[in-house]
């Protein structure tokens, strides 16, 4: 709109964004509203990274990722997505940086969700 008067302060600022239209919106090279495919490609990562990440955990946090794997295969809600992500970048973290692309794995399918 003509006459909208903004102020930026801080790096990382889009300015005005104006959204008339369907679909995601894209700033910067990062979706602000992603959709289904963005979901699927950020589960489709966090899937690969822990079949990765399987051979660096004992027989429990195996047996504890297999059964996160499984709950998110019966497409939980929000909540309970949630949760089960946060279980999984847990077992990650405590393993350091042999977790840290299924702990990034996660943030971005949390950012996606």
């Amino acid at each position: 709109m003509s006459g909208d008067q903004i102020q930026q302060y801080g790096s990382g600022n889009f300015g005005k964004v104006v959204h008339s239209g369907s679909g995601d919106i894209v700033a910067g090279g990062k979706h602000v509203n992603g959709g289904a495919e963005t979901r699927a490609a950020a589960l489709d990562t966090l899937l690969r990274e822990l079949q990765a990440l399987r051979r660096h955990l004992d027989d429990g946090r195996r047996a504890e990722v297999d059964a996160a794997v499984r709950e998110i295969g019966a497409n939980p809600s929000g909540e309970g997505f949630r949760k089960v992500l946060e279980r999984i970048a847990g077992i990650a973290a405590v393993l350091g940086s042999v977790g840290t692309p299924v702990v990034t794995a996660v943030m971005a399918l949390m950012g996606s969700s």
